[in-house]
């Protein structure tokens, strides 16, 4: 039986970031990922937008967060970042929530910026009510999972273990116990960071799940027209289109509200028709990568790009190369107003359980106090 200081479930950004916050300070670290290696799901499979804020015109309190974090991330993680590139965003003239007037007003009440330029330059006429330049940045996933795996590599006392998924967790004394395949390990300290796996820890160990939905999502990458190359676009608020550069890939990644989600659940599981197609690899309770699944749908690029033609003046040019699915958990309270709290919570303390779910990459800070302190913190 090895004894850790602390065992993290999930090789994502939050759970590498936990690793090697803690790993650094001495403490004594096992991580256990299902999959082959880590990023393999929503950390890769993304927007792959580094928050300032803009997405979020109906929700004050997720903008503010996403711009405070926002300069910390690009400080500490500038290298994985591309920057050089226009990003624009618009709001449609037809069945948006948000105005180009309320638009500028959020901007300004934000702190951020938000700068006039004529809807024309970008799309057709009649389209949009208002364009605007601002500051937000797009990070590659894969250069980011390198300098993880480069740090880690560092720290002696870090253990990761990939194909090992929790089998058994059992409360032993101030420890929990965990039993993955051939690991059977001990820590007083349990960090549930699988995403859209979190509920599955819970159930598990008997733990009130996580409120959420689940949508199989799609994000479709597109090679790009010599104008469209440096720029990048989404159109707000309601269901409309997003087309951005994909990290320092070279791709565009191009979603839409309406079709990136294929299908959704609302079971604390996610229960899925497909699972029944997937040769016994995906189930309720224990999610296979739906980028891997041989059940993954077929692609939406027929409705997703009709949309963004219907928007975008015919020299933004794009074509397809390629689709990305994955899992994303939704707050159902989140339907309501569009929020995306990171929300993180400590169902015990002696030993501690905490589970956090956040679909933003920049609010890992987030999870500074816990690991110091073991505090509740939501």
């Amino acid at each position: 039986m090895q004894v850790y200081d602390k065992i993290i479930v999930g090789a994502g950004l939050y759970g590498l970031y936990a690793a090697q916050k803690c790993g650094a300070a001495g403490q004594r670290v096992l991580v256990l990922e299902k999959d082959a290696g880590p990023f393999m799901r929503a950390t890769y499979i993304n927007q792959a937008r580094v928050h300032m804020g803009y997405h979020y015109p109906r929700s004050y309190s997720t903008a503010i967060k996403s711009a405070h974090y926002f300069e910390r991330f690009c400080r500490d993680y500038d290298f994985c970042l591309l920057k050089e590139f226009d990003q624009v965003y618009a709001t449609s003239a037809h069945f948006s929530w948000t105005n180009a007037r309320e638009f500028r007003d959020f901007c300004a009440a934000a702190n951020i910026r938000c700068d006039d330029v004529a809807p024309t330059k970008y799309f057709n006429p009649g389209q949009c009510d208002g364009a605007f330049l601002t500051t937000e940045y797009t990070y590659d996933a894969q250069v980011l999972k390198e300098y993880f795996l480069k740090e880690l590599a560092k720290l002696p006392n870090v253990t990761i273990a990939y194909g090992h998924k929790p089998e058994a967790v059992e409360r032993v004394g101030s420890a929990w116990r965990v039993k993955a395949g051939d690991i059977a390990a001990e820590a007083p300290f349990l960090l549930n960071a699988t995403y859209a796996g979190v509920n599955e820890l819970h159930a598990m160990l008997g733990f009130e799940p996580f409120k959420i939905k689940y949508e199989l999502c799609e994000i479709i990458l597109c090679t790009v027209d010599d104008r469209l190359k440096n720029t990048g676009i989404t159109v707000m608020d309601g269901p409309f289109f997003s087309i951005m550069p994909f990290g320092q890939t070279g791709y565009h990644s191009l979603t839409s509200v309406t079709f990136t989600p294929h299908v959704t659940s609302y079971d604390s599981v996610a229960t899925f028709e497909c699972q029944s197609r997937s040769g016994g690899k995906c189930r309720p309770g224990d999610l296979y990568n739906c980028n891997e699944c041989p059940a993954k749908p077929a692609s939406a690029w027929p409705m997703m790009s009709q949309l963004a033609r219907k928007y975008l003046k015919p020299e933004y040019g794009f074509q397809y190369a390629g689709s990305l699915f994955s899992m994303k958990p939704i707050l159902k309270a989140s339907e309501i107003d569009d929020s995306r709290p990171t929300v993180i919570r400590q169902y015990t303390s002696d030993p501690a359980f905490v589970s956090v779910l956040s679909g933003k990459i920049n609010t890992v800070y987030d999870l500074d106090e816990v690991l110091q302190y073991g505090a509740d913190h939501e």
